[in-house]
């Protein structure tokens, strides 16, 4: 069986050196490599960590991904939604969805990028504990509508035990 050596996922960009931009400033990434049609981005001190911004009719982008984003979503997890999602604001993204602690234990707000793919912005929820903002989906508010912040959030492990290590 062949090995796997890298992951890499390439956004397709419309504007190359404004997504640049706004991924630098949204998640404090640096440029690890850049040329006129690709540029990728890492987390400083994280080169394993990388996320491809290519511009989308560039003569090295497959033609039968030219301009989708069908199907697909990018998730960042991050110390701070809340954080993140004031910086979205700030760089004139699209807040599609607030914060929302989740069942399985992540807090979870949605963005669109400028070239309209949703990212999935996420910290887990027990590390949000002294947030006053972490709002539950409505099926875990108390009765009367308020919500209650859970003592213990659920731990990815205990819905993919055979993924745990």
């Amino acid at each position: 069986m062949p090995a796997l050596n890298r992951v890499l996922f390439n956004v397709l960009c419309k504007d190359l050196s404004g997504s640049v931009a706004f991924y630098r400033q949204l998640l404090d990434l640096e440029t690890t490599y850049e040329s006129d049609w690709f540029v990728t981005l890492s987390p400083k001190g994280q080169p394993h960590i990388e996320i491809g911004l290519i511009d989308q009719v560039s003569q090295f982008t497959p033609r039968h991904a030219w301009g989708m984003h069908e199907g697909t979503y990018l998730t960042f997890v991050v110390d701070d939604v809340y954080d993140v999602l004031d910086r979205a604001r700030a760089l004139g993204a699209e807040v599609v969805a607030e914060p929302v602690a989740l069942d399985y234990g992540q807090t979870r707000g949605l963005i669109r990028d400028l070239n309209g793919m949703v990212l999935d912005i996420s910290t887990p929820t027990a590390d949000l504990q002294l947030h006053e903002d972490v709002v539950l989906q409505p099926d875990e508010m108390e009765e009367g509508g308020k919500a209650e912040r859970p003592e213990t959030a659920p731990n990815w492990a205990d819905f993919h035990p055979e993924r745990a290590h």
